[in-house]
């Protein structure tokens, strides 16, 4: 006689209570345990390193900071360990910056219970799981990246090694002003919502080029 196949194991990372109950609800009578949640980051990385969990679904957006910071440490705390991030974000630099982090899956907090289950099944099996309705955005991303002019190619790597305006101005021998617009021009151009969002994104993706 087969044993039944063991519930995979779930730790759900999101600073709203009611959020978390939800995803229990959603995904307990499909086969998969939560073992754990948390609120925060901080949070988040003691229960991962004691329950050592399958599956860690993660929120883009917790008030402690971005998941974009915390994914390398919690896949170092709990090798084998599997990531989801969940968002309310379909910026595609935000889903290429948490898959460059380390996660396996990117889905929207707005999509139907059934992809929801599917992502979550497919990620805790090993597999990548990237939102459909967000690979042509993502492609089109690659394709605006690749026409960076040079200053902003410039900016982006000054950033990366975690240079101020007023520092990237003195290198690059302009005004603080024409920095603070490319920084503006490459939010637009890359799709991202804020500053933070550029500065992760920079220093996941580029090395200065100055």
């Amino acid at each position: 006689m087969d044993e039944p196949l063991r519930p995979v194991r779930v730790v759900l990372v999101d600073d709203h209570p009611t959020v978390r109950a939800g995803t229990r609800t959603l995904l307990e009578p499909e086969g998969f345990a939560v073992v754990g949640e948390a609120a925060c980051t901080r949070t988040a990385l003691a229960v991962v390193v004691h329950q050592h969990p399958d599956l860690l679904m993660l929120d883009m957006r917790l008030e402690s900071g971005s998941a974009l910071d915390a994914i390398p440490g919690l896949l170092a705390a709990a090798p084998g360990v599997r990531i989801l991030v969940q968002s309310m974000y379909a910026e595609p630099a935000l889903v290429r910056a948490a898959l460059s982090a380390g996660a396996s899956g990117y889905l929207l907090k707005s999509t139907p219970v059934s992809e929801l289950v599917a992502a979550a099944r497919t990620v805790a099996a090993g597999g990548k799981y990237v939102q459909p309705s967000l690979g042509v955005g993502l492609a089109h991303a690659v394709l605006r990246e690749q026409e960076l002019p040079l200053r902003e190619r410039q900016v982006l790597g000054l950033l990366a090694d975690g240079h101020t305006n007023r520092e990237v101005a003195k290198r690059l021998a302009v005004s603080v002003r024409t920095v603070e617009s490319v920084r503006a021009a490459l939010r637009t151009r890359l799709g991202l919502a804020t500053r933070a969002d550029l500065v992760a994104y920079a220093r996941r993706h580029h090395s200065a080029q100055v």
